[in-house]
Parts: C-alpha cells; sequence; structure tokens
C-alpha cells in the first residue's frame, strides 16, 4: 500500500469518531434540551429592566446638542402568548405594561443668545417621569428546542409624561417604536432570564410642536415564567 495511504488511514479514523461524537452530542443535547421548548398556547409572565446611557443622532432626530446628556430608565412587565412553534423557531405576541419610564436629561427650555462669534443656545434641562403600554409586540426565538434561544422582536405603543418629551413643544404623549435582539436562557423548564438589546425611538407623530425623534439603544436583562 503506498505511504500517503496508509498515512492518511489514522486521520480518518479520527476524523470519522469526531463526527460521531459530535453526532451524538448533538442528538443527547437535543434530546435533553427538548423540555425547554416553547409550545404553542404557553403564556409568558414576567418583567424586565433596562437603561441607555446616551442618545443617537445616527438615525437622524435630535441634533446633536439636543441629544447630549441624555440618558433613559425603563421597568415593565411582560405578558406573552406563543401563537406557533415548531422545533426550530417559536413566534410570540407580547405586551409590555411600564410602571415607570424616566427620560434624564430631557431639555425643558432653551434660550438661544446672539453673540460677536454668533447665535449660542443652552438648554435647561431636567428629568421626566412616564408610564405606559407597548401592546403590539411580535417575538421570534430561534433554536426553540434549546436551552438557549436567541431572538428578535419588534413592538410599538405610547408613552405618557409628566412633561413635554423629547423637547419642550413636542407634548407629553409620545408614540413608541421598538425594535431589537437578545438571548432567552432557560434556567428550569418552565423559568428563563433573557439579555438583550433594543433600539428605543420616541417621537409625537407630528401631532404638535417639534417631531425630532429621540433615538436610543436600551440594554436590558429579565425573567419570566411560561405556563
Amino acid at each position: 500500500m503506498p505511504t500517503r495511504l496508509r498515512s492518511a488511514k489514522p486521520f480518518a479514523r479520527i476524523f470519522a469518531a469526531a463526527l460521531l461524537t459530535f453526532a451524538c452530542a448533538s442528538f443527547v443535547s437535543a434530546q435533553n434540551d427538548s423540555e425547554y421548548k416553547l409550545k404553542r398556547g404557553d403564556n409568558e409572565l414576567g418583567f424586565w429592566g433596562g437603561g441607555a446611557f446616551t442618545a443617537t443622532t445616527v438615525f437622524g432626530g435630535l441634533t446633536d446638542a439636543e441629544a447630549e446628556d441624555r440618558k433613559f430608565v425603563v421597568a415593565a412587565f411582560r405578558y406573552g402568548r406563543t401563537l406557533a412553534a415548531s422545533d426550530h423557531l417559536a413566534l410570540q405576541y407580547t405586551l409590555d405594561a411600564i410602571p415607570l419610564a424616566l427620560a434624564v436629561g430631557n431639555v425643558e427650555s432653551e434660550t438661544t443668545v446672539t453673540t460677536p462669534a454668533g447665535p449660542v443656545t443652552t438648554f435647561t434641562r431636567g428629568t421626566a417621569y412616564g408610564a405606559g403600554v407597548t401592546p403590539l409586540g411580535l417575538q421570534l426565538d430561534f433554536a426553540n428546542g434549546s436551552r438557549v434561544k436567541p431572538f428578535v422582536h419588534v413592538n410599538g405603543g405610547l408613552l405618557v409624561f409628566n412633561k413635554s418629551v423629547p423637547l419642550p413643544d413636542a407634548g407629553k404623549l409620545a408614540l413608541v417604536g421598538e425594535a431589537g435582539a437578545g438571548l432567552r436562557v432557560f434556567t428550569s423548564e418552565r423559568r428563563a432570564v433573557s439579555f438583550g438589546v433594543r433600539f428605543h425611538h420616541i417621537s409625537n407623530g407630528d401631532r404638535a410642536g417639534a417631531n425630532r425623534g429621540l433615538n436610543q439603544f436600551v440594554f436590558y436583562a429579565g425573567f419570566s415564567v411560561f405556563k
């Protein structure tokens, strides 16, 4: 037998053994993880909270000066219902009830002074307190048979603040649009923790005054129970 073929045999055996081991491990993992699978009709009850450390102007909206020194804090209760599910995917309807939303560094007034170098605008900032609901939500989980499920989601709704947000003439009622992604990790058969980031948009829908939206990336974590 040629030397090249003889030397290739051990590597072929190792490769075949590795493939067999991986296949067996995948099968056992799938069997063990099946208890974490979401099923059609499952209900989710949970809560989550998070915050944004700055506002972004990448997608337009506020000017750089208006977006400075802003932060956002939000906490919510979650209800979800699985609409459809397979071994690989699970689609949920979601509703978030938001008892607390804080717009920190919100512009409450602005003053423009004319100087020899040109006009200079200064802002008075404060914190606006709000609450609301985002009832128009969908979440798609991947790897539904696995303990760890990546997901993407979108939702929409409204927030009502005690002050005008994000600008003095924008009004207290804010429309909310969100889109994001994250990981859902099951700690037991019916309990899970979630970690994610969502692009959070607030605007007034051209109902009054300025409609330059407040755009932020909110990082959050949550806990859910499934029934």
